[in-house]
């Protein structure tokens, strides 16, 4: 079991590694087993291709992202969407994996990931809205599912720059940034 742990990190690496160098659509299986140091019958116990390899790590940190939000929610920490402690977990989740996610969202990634990353957001905060009616977007001026789209492109966006800079502020104070994007209309931000 540790060995297979041990070869799976070592995939994982070199991927990162290949992804910083070239798009993922050039990379083979032949490059990732040459920078892992494995051979390419050890690469296929594990995965049927690199697709495979993609698909499974990107299933693995959408499942462990899904999993922190659909903890239990304390009614003291009742938010008007997600609760702050669990955005605050899911950040340093991402952080503890940045190289990988970086790899994934910068231009030689995957960018079905963002997507997907963005509908999974998506129906958090809206299992969030139907959990408290009191919590639906009060926008008089524009329906909210044009409301949902500006909060979850913005906080997307937010979190895409974090990871781009290389996680440089702390989770809380990323938290502190979505959190003042919600509750600040977008003209209001850009005014001195």
């Amino acid at each position: 079991m540790q060995r297979n742990t041990q070869t799976k990190v070592k995939i994982k690496q070199a991927l990162i590694q290949l992804l910083n160098q070239k798009h993922l659509e050039e990379i083979t299986v032949s490059d990732i087993t040459r920078n892992s140091q494995i051979n390419r019958g050890t690469f296929y116990l594990h995965y049927l291709d690199k697709y495979d390899l993609i698909e499974k790590l990107e299933k693995e940190i959408l499942s462990n992202i899904q999993q922190i939000f659909d903890q239990p929610v304390k009614k003291e920490e009742e938010n008007p969407l997600i609760p702050d402690r669990l955005i605050l977990d899911a950040l340093y989740y991402v952080k503890d994996d940045l190289a990988f996610i970086k790899a994934l969202v910068e231009e030689n990634g995957d960018p079905k990931f963002v997507s997907t990353f963005k509908k999974l957001l998506t129906n958090t905060v809206n299992k969030y809205i139907a959990l408290h009616e009191t919590n639906q977007l009060p926008i008089e001026k524009i329906p909210n599912d044009y409301a949902e789209e500006i909060l979850l492109s913005s906080t997307i966006s937010i979190l895409l720059l974090w990871i781009k800079k290389d996680g440089q502020e702390s989770p809380e104070q990323l938290l502190k940034y979505i959190n003042y994007a919600r509750d600040t209309s977008p003209a209001a931000l850009l005014q001195p």
